[in-house]
Order: structure tokens, then C-alpha cells, then sequence
């Protein structure tokens, strides 16, 4: 499997950066115009040594894109929110596990996760996905390389397949959402004002070890309503 990607809402009472340097002042540094004009947003992923800040920056700027696009104000970014979204995905990873329902004590649903970081919103909500860290093109084989070459499709005009850039796996990632129904309806979502987001990259055992990256959406809002996704 390639992409699975879930959703969950719930009511409740030219510029100087380099990867490994992203930081939560960064985004009142930066405009959304000049954060995709940054050369390392534009820069291959290297795996072993990820700036999270920054691909988690991306993966803001991008759904906010689209909140452009469809009318919406953008999201505030919550470095809370943001918090909450990065230790969910650390957390599936660590402890092996995809889903909405977490198995670390004190966390295991998204009510707990916010008000362990002290957090009384009245609306909050939650999209993941786990999807390939390769720009990939779905259906075709892979040939996996014996000892830290590159990935390349299975073919004999031995074709390259590149890791993502940071901005070209939070463009895709979002992608995904907005195809899928349930996770579109959340971050178009008029009542989500707030917006934090989290990544981890592990190794896909069932898919001859190839990057795979865990994405979490966390949204944040005020407005006394229900949804069921």
C-alpha cells in the first residue's frame, strides 16, 4: 500500500535558511510569498538528517494554499497545536501503530493530547496519512538498491526516483487530503482557525523498506458544533 490517510473531528469544551535551522519564529519571519521562494524548501530530503521544522512549515504554508484557493482565511499557526501534531507522529512511529488512537498513556485520544498541552478548545480536529517519501509514480516497481544507491524504477532505462523535496511532499500530502472527502471537509472547514502539523519518516517494512513519512494535521477552533467524519 502507498498512501492511507485517515481523518477525525471532535467537539470539545533567495533568503538565509538552511535545512536543520527551521524555527517557530521562522513563521512571522517569513511571508507565505517569501517561505516558497526559500532555497532549501526546494531541496531534496535527505532522510538520515530531516529538518521536521521545516517540512512541518511546508506542510502549513500548503494547506493554507488551499485555504486561499477555496475563499477561507488562512490558519493561525499554534506552535501548541504544532506540538501536539509532531509528538502524535514521532509516537506512531515509535510505537507502531497508524491511527486517530494512540497507545501512549495520557494521549490516546485527541482530547487528551490537547489538554496534556493545556488546551480547552471547543472544537478540535485531526487528519494523518502515511505516504511514500518518494516522488513516485503509483503502480510502477521498484528496484531497491543493495547498499545506499538510489531508488530507480524497475526498468531497463534505469530511471531515477528521486526523494521529495520538502515542498513537494507537503503539496502531495495536502493533495491526498483534498481528494479524500472527509479530510477536504477539515481543512476547509470555516469553524478551524488554528492549525498545527506534524511529520516522522520511518522505514516501510511491508514495502521493501522504502521512506515512508507520517503526516498529521491538528486543527484548533472556538465554534460550539459537532462533526463526524
Amino acid at each position: 500500500m502507498i498512501t492511507r490517510i485517515l481523518t477525525f473531528s471532535l467537539l470539545l469544551f533567495p533568503f538565509a535558511v538552511t535545512a536543520q535551522n527551521w524555527v517557530y519564529s521562522d513563521y512571522e519571519r517569513f511571508t507565505p510569498e517569501q517561505f516558497f521562494q526559500l532555497t532549501a524548501v526546494h531541496q531534496i530530503i535527505n532522510y538520515t538528517q530531516m529538518d521536521n521544522g521545516l517540512l512541518q512549515a511546508a506542510m502549513f504554508h500548503s494547506t493554507n494554499e488551499q485555504r486561499k484557493k477555496h475563499g477561507l482565511p488562512p490558519f493561525k499557526y499554534s506552535q501548541t497545536i504544532e506540538k501536539i501534531a509532531s509528538e502524535h507522529a514521532n509516537d506512531m512511529v515509535k510505537f507502531h501503530f497508524y491511527s486517530h488512537v494512540s497507545r501512549v498513556k495520557g494521549k490516546k485520544t485527541l482530547q487528551e493530547r490537547f489538554v496534556k498541552e493545556g488546551l480547552q478548545l471547543m472544537v478540535i480536529g485531526e487528519n494523518i496519512s502515511s505516504s511514500i517519501g518518494l516522488q513516485y509514480e503509483a503502480g510502477r516497481k521498484i528496484k531497491i538498491p543493495h547498499s545506499g544507491g538510489m531508488y530507480t524504477y524497475a526498468s531497463s532505462k534505469k530511471e531515477v526516483i528521486l526523494p521529495h523535496t520538502y515542498l513537494s511532499y507537503a503539496r502531495e500530502v495536502v493533495r491526498l487530503w483534498m481528494n479524500s472527502p472527509s479530510h477536504r471537509k477539515s481543512i476547509l472547514n470555516p469553524h478551524y482557525i488554528q492549525l498545527g502539523c506534524g511529520v516522522q519518516v520511518y522505514r516501510n517494512p511491508d514495502f521493501h523498506g522504502v521512506p515512508y513519512l507520517i503526516g498529521v494535521q491538528n486543527f484548533g477552533g472556538k465554534a460550539a458544533y459537532r462533526t463526524v467524519n
